[in-house]
């Protein structure tokens, strides 16, 4: 599973949204990325999905939501992706 974040360095909400994510990605085994929107990745993304507000969230090449989610929907969003084992 790839899911993709994509933040500006202007976005308050952005940094809570980061937060989130990151302590999602790691309890769940995915490919995670926080994609800036200045970066050619993340233009390509604005421009493919017309995106006019981050945080914007791709998973698995879908855009499945916007702004920030609450711990427990992110979870549910990567629902299928089994849990991270630690060594």
């Amino acid at each position: 599973m790839k899911v993709q974040l994509v933040v500006s360095d202007s976005c308050a909400p952005c940094d809570q949204a980061e937060a989130v994510w990151r302590m999602v990605a790691a309890e769940r085994e995915m490919d995670f990325a926080v994609v800036h929107l200045d970066s050619p990745e993340g233009q390509w993304i604005v421009n493919r999905w017309r995106l006019r507000t981050v945080p914007a969230l791709v998973i698995d090449d879908k855009l499945v939501a916007i702004g920030v989610q609450s711990p427990v929907e992110a979870r549910a969003l990567v629902a299928r992706a089994p849990p991270r084992k630690y060594p």
